[in-house]
């Protein structure tokens, strides 16, 4: 498996608690993406997948790929879309990207009654597209507090666009302990 990543993110995040992982664009992170949860779960974390951008279908392929088993993932794009969409025991489906207070209140939820955590936010960009800057700061702030609090580990993932703010990035700096680049 070729590393994708050229630092240790992964290892100062489980120690450190919440990261932030620029991606120049989506197909690298696709690309990216077995190496991470393999990495994850090699560390015997339970995941949390939160998606704003892919379906849960499309999530669940990759976990496959990376021989996760142990995992939930919150779906805010699938829902929208298919009218029957029920959850199931390793997906809940909320309604809206833009439904940001549901997906803060499922993931605290989550978080109370599982043990090692790690949260994946896919993406703050997606997420832009349906809330504020301000609505996601709040957003970031809350679930970042709650990581901290369960002693989980978060990663919030930012697909750089010309469409943030070099300020709105100043910001949610305040809230990561480290950040990194996919290569």
């Amino acid at each position: 498996m070729e590393n994708k990543f050229n630092n240790d993110f992964i290892e100062k995040i489980t120690d450190d608690g919440v990261g932030m992982l620029f991606v120049k664009e989506r197909y690298k992170l696709d690309e990216a993406a077995i190496e991470l949860l393999s990495r994850i779960k090699n560390k015997g974390f339970k995941l949390i997948y939160v998606t704003s951008g892919l379906p849960f279908k499309s999530i669940e392929e990759k976990l496959e790929l990376a021989n996760v088993n142990d995992y939930f993932i919150i779906d805010s794009v699938t829902a929208p879309i298919i009218q029957d969409s029920v959850s199931n025991n390793k997906c809940i489906f909320i309604k809206s990207p833009g439904d940001l207070t549901e997906i803060s209140i499922t993931l605290e939820g989550l978080l109370k009654k599982e043990g090692e955590t790690f949260v994946v936010i896919d993406s703050i960009t997606s997420f832009l597209i349906y809330n504020s800057e301000n609505e996601i700061l709040r957003f970031i702030h809350f679930t970042s507090s709650v990581a901290r609090e369960r002693k989980s580990k978060l990663v919030f993932i930012v697909i750089e666009n010309n469409g943030i703010s070099k300020n709105f990035l100043d910001k949610i700096r305040s809230f990561i302990d480290e950040e990194a680049e996919l290569d």
